[in-house]
């Protein structure tokens, strides 16, 4: 006996038959979904993993939210002891001079809204990324070596311990990138300097694609300052200021020390929570290397504030830390050669 076709079947099984078909199609896709590569995880909306845990080489972290936009912060900074991944040893460097070539992976749905390395909360819509060896958290800038594209990342998880691959970026990184269809490219990255624990960096990063911000620039001054160990010339330094201060007969600060103390002070801090509220023009310069400098080493005292005029930056210490007295700017005037400044 031949077979029965579908229109001699009672109307149950010609029903039946319709949902099999049906199922047949929409299952996979179902199944695709609910796997670790599959849809979205809450609304975050990421369409697949990229790569998986075991790829990643250690086991994922509870997720801890399925926002789209996680919490930032909340972190802390990683030991730079050398630590070991399926037998291999990674010795995590200091950072300057780190430029590094090599193969970048993206991750996303698998880790969205479980916690990296340091304690952040992963987001795939961030850019932030993974590194083996760099300090976590930091920035570095990562380029596409094969279409020119870059980008300022935060440095916030470990990984990936895959043989040739250099760092792991975030969904969103490596779509600016260009390379979220490929999987991978070839890529630079380079350290630029330390990052916070907290607050949210998403305005200085989003700046970054493919152009220095200032937050670069200021390391790069650093950095050359720290390698040159020539004092500045006090009739390069006197050309370059103008404003409250007139120059005393001290001898001028080298290079070296003035990066020791800028990289002691930190980031330039533009509010305080406690101390003397004052108003001291320290001068506007028309170098951005000495505003930088001189910035920096008045960040130990308090809070200064940038002006960006047509004749160069302006600079204004407007508020002492806690604990700090108004002679040690006096002091510290006279140290970089500064005649005493007049506080308001």
């Amino acid at each position: 006996m031949g077979a029965a076709s579908v229109t001699s079947l009672p109307l149950f099984g010609r029903n039946f038959l319709r949902v099999a078909a049906i199922a047949a199609l929409v299952l996979p896709l179902l199944a695709a979904c609910g796997g670790g590569g599959g849809g979205g995880v809450g609304s975050s909306g990421v369409k697949r993993a990229a790569f998986t845990s075991a790829e990643f080489g250690v086991a994922v972290s509870p997720r801890v939210t399925q926002a789209k936009f996680p919490p930032r912060g909340g972190g802390r900074y990683l030991s730079p002891r050398p630590y070991v991944v399926r037998g291999v040893t990674y010795q995590p460097v200091e950072g300057p001079g780190y430029v590094a070539r090599g193969k970048a992976s993206w991750y996303g749905h698998d880790f969205h809204g479980r916690r990296t390395a340091n304690g952040e909360i992963f987001g795939a819509f961030y850019l932030t990324a993974a590194s083996p060896v760099l300090p976590v958290p930091s920035y570095a800038r990562v380029t596409n070596l094969e279409n020119g594209r870059s980008i300022l990342v935060r440095v916030n998880d470990r990984g990936p311990y895959l043989k040739g691959r250099i760092i792991d970026l975030s969904y969103e990184a490596a779509s600016i990138l260009g390379y979220v269809n490929n999987g991978s490219a070839e890529v630079e990255v380079r350290y630029v300097g330390p990052a916070p624990l907290n607050g949210d960096d998403t305005r200085l990063l989003r700046a970054s694609i493919n152009k220095l911000t200032k937050y670069e620039r200021e390391q790069q001054v650093l950095y050359a300052m720290a390698e040159d160990a020539t004092p500045i010339p006090a009739e390069r330094v006197r050309g370059e200021i103008s404003g409250l201060f007139g120059y005393a007969e001290s001898g001028p600060l080298s290079a070296a020390d003035a990066a020791a103390q800028a990289l002691a002070s930190g980031e330039i801090q533009t509010s305080a929570s406690a101390g003397d509220r004052i108003r001291l023009e320290l001068g506007t310069f028309a170098d951005y290397e000495t505003a930088v400098r001189t910035a920096q080493s008045f960040a130990t005292l308090g809070a200064v504030d940038e002006e960006y005029l047509d004749t160069g930056t302006r600079l204004t210490l407007v508020h002492l830390k806690p604990g700090v007295a108004r002679n040690d700017v006096l002091l510290l005037a006279r140290e970089l050669g500064l005649n005493d400044p007049i506080l308001y």
